[in-house]
């Protein structure tokens, strides 16, 4: 997939968006503490291959079906496992989620990552997790992994940052619901992409967990998780690399879409919107039309980073100047995405300058086309080729492999919706 080409195009055409990457690690997790469970409609990509390896290295029990796309969870995973080692790939949500559990249920484990990954921190858990029974012994490189776990996690206070990431809080929120007691987590700064935390609290709901909000954070009842089958619902943040060339030009139908969501990606709909698509609902379908102009709107991406490399296109090509903000935990992702987005749209003649935490656009008619390097982030890959409708030339991406990580079939179901 090196030096993809994606050439000037009219989205065209209906696609089935895959399954939701944070709704399907969520969901696997909670069918691997519960056992006896069933998860249906799930894509595999790098990520999920990622998580359902730690599960099975924790002593769950589960076999894909490809055709059915299901999941199937028999033995749930084992109390004091030695689980040795467990690559968590390129995924973070994977190694975030899996610390604080893997002391929660006594396992002895040493994760490993590849990619940016070990440079991603994940040390904020090392002393709220020590001083409740857990240890945690990271290399002396300086790098985050690997990391040693060992232990027995216990009920308790936890305090700490909401600002990092959201993924250290559904971490605890999973790990304190598997273990004796009641225990509090205590947000000590604003929580941001909280909507993260609201799409773990209602898996785990579903699945019987025990967990209120508070005016600072959450309390969690320890308990087992009951046995559920469950469908994961289309992912919103892989809809926005349709979303944005249809509202850039033509139209384009989307399946697999729920109106009713807590995914806090379907704010995408909105903003394109705003910038002057059409947005249709016809029962699990959504349509995005094309307008004639779209004009710029500020963004604040507190809640919604994940979008920023798609929306930061449709911005390249509004009227006016759009804002992005509020953007800045981006700089520690699959690449810093601040900069590489800065970086790609540039590369396609896009007008656009970065801040610590964001992004300012200019507005062009029409980028030119160019080469772009995707950075190993599928993200900017997937920018990069929806960008192409709205370049009057070409647009070469030089290796397209990072997809893996998330979406493994987005250029065939892309291409499927381009005409010329």
């Amino acid at each position: 997939m090196k030096n993809m080409i994606f050439s000037p195009s009219v989205m065209d055409g209906k696609v089935r968006i895959p399954s939701s990457k944070s709704q399907s690690h969520r969901a696997l997790m909670c069918a691997a503490l519960a056992g006896n469970s069933i998860v249906r409609g799930v894509d595999i990509s790098n990520d999920i291959t990622a998580t359902a390896g730690a599960l099975r290295a924790l002593g769950a029990t589960l076999t894909y079906n490809e055709s059915e796309r299901t999941f199937f969870v028999d033995k749930p995973c084992a109390r004091g496992i030695a689980a040795g080692e467990v690559n968590s790939g390129e995924s973070a949500s994977t190694l975030r989620f899996f610390i604080p559990l893997a002391a929660a249920i006594g396992a002895d484990v040493t994760f490993v990552g590849e990619g940016r990954l070990p440079k991603r921190p994940t040390d904020i858990y090392k002393p709220m997790l020590e001083a409740n029974g857990a240890a945690l012994t990271y290399p002396v490189s300086g790098d985050f992994l690997p990391l040693h776990v060992s232990g027995q996690l216990t009920a308790g206070e936890y305090s700490l940052r909401g600002d990092i990431s959201s993924q250290f809080v559904t971490g605890l929120l999973y790990a304190l619901s598997q273990v004796d007691g009641e225990s509090k987590i205590t947000l000590t700064t604003r929580l941001e992409s909280k909507p993260y935390v609201d799409l773990s609290l209602d898996m785990l709901g579903q699945f019987g967990a025990e967990i209120a909000e508070t005016a600072d954070g959450y309390t969690v009842k320890g308990g087992k998780l009951k046995p559920l089958d469950i469908t994961v619902e289309g992912d919103c943040s892989q809809a926005a690399f349709f979303a944005v060339p249809a509202a850039m030009g033509g139209k384009v139908t989307l399946s697999g879409i729920r109106r009713d969501t807590k995914q806090g990606d379907f704010a995408l709909f909105d903003i394109v919107s705003r910038f002057g698509a059409k947005v249709e609902w016809n029962g699990g379908d959504v349509t995005i039309t094309g307008a004639g102009k779209l004009t710029a709107s500020d963004i604040d991406a507190a809640d919604i980073p994940d979008l920023v490399p798609a929306l930061a296109v449709m911005a390249a090509v509004a009227e006016g100047t759009t804002r992005i903000y509020n953007a800045g935990r981006l700089r520690i992702k699959e690449s810093d995405r601040i900069a590489s987005t800065a970086d790609m749209l540039r590369a396609l003649g896009a007008e656009v300058s970065e801040r610590e935490d964001g992004l300012v656009i200019v507005g062009k008619r029409s980028l030119t086309g160019g080469k772009v390097c995707a950075c190993n982030d599928h993200r900017i890959a997937m920018a990069a080729a929806a960008a192409a409708v709205g370049c009057t030339g070409d647009v070469i991406v030089d290796d397209m492999s990072c997809i893996n990580k998330s979406y493994p079939e987005f250029v065939r179901d892309f291409m499927s919706v381009c005409s010329r």
